[in-house]
C-alpha cells in the first residue's frame, strides 16, 4: 500500500473522532474511484465483506463502467472509517444520476447489489458537498 496516498485519503477525513481500533470522519469525505483505489494495492475495503470478495480491480472498473453511462454525472465513495494501519474503508458509494434505482441496480454486476439504497442526504450520515447538476439526485448505495 502507498502510505503517502494513504496519508492524503486520511487527512481528506479530518476532522474525526476516535472509533474502536481507528477513526472516524465527523463529515464523511466522497472521493473519486480513482483517490479511492490509487496506492491501495489490493487492500481497500470497498465490498469485503461481499461473498464473492471482488478484487480492486474488478471493483474500480464495475463502478468506472456506470459512471461512463449517459445518465449518470459522477460514482463517489464515501470513507467511513480507518482503523490504525489500514486503508480507510467504505461501505457506502454514491452515485449521482437521473436514473431510476431500478436501472442503477441493473447496472451492477452479479454480487455488487448493495444491501440497502437510499436518495440523497440523510442527516446523521453527514457527507461533503459535491455536485449535483438540475434534473439529476444522490443515489446512496450501502454494503454491509
Amino acid at each position: 500500500m502507498d502510505e503517502q496516498k494513504k496519508a492524503a485519503l486520511i487527512s481528506r477525513m479530518e476532522p474525526v473522532e476516535r472509533y474502536n481500533d481507528g477513526v472516524t470522519p465527523l463529515t464523511m469525505p466522497l472521493v473519486t474511484l480513482e483517490e479511492y483505489f490509487d496506492g491501495a494495492d489490493g487492500e481497500a475495503g470497498l465490498l469485503c465483506n461481499s461473498p464473492e470478495a471482488p478484487d480492486n480491480d474488478t471493483i474500480l472498473r464495475a463502478f468506472q463502467s456506470i459512471r461512463e453511462r449517459p445518465k449518470v454525472h459522477d460514482v463517489r465513495i464515501a470513507i467511513t472509517q480507518c482503523d490504525t494501519g489500514e486503508w480507510p474503508f467504505s461501505d457506502k458509494i454514491v452515485i449521482t444520476t437521473c436514473a431510476s434505482e431500478g436501472d442503477v441496480i441493473g447496472w451492477l454486476p452479479s454480487g455488487f447489489e448493495p444491501d440497502e439504497t437510499w436518495e440523497g442526504d440523510v442527516d446523521h450520515l453527514p457527507a461533503e458537498t459535491i455536485e449535483v447538476p438540475s434534473g439529476y439526485r444522490k443515489l446512496w448505495l450501502w454494503y454491509d
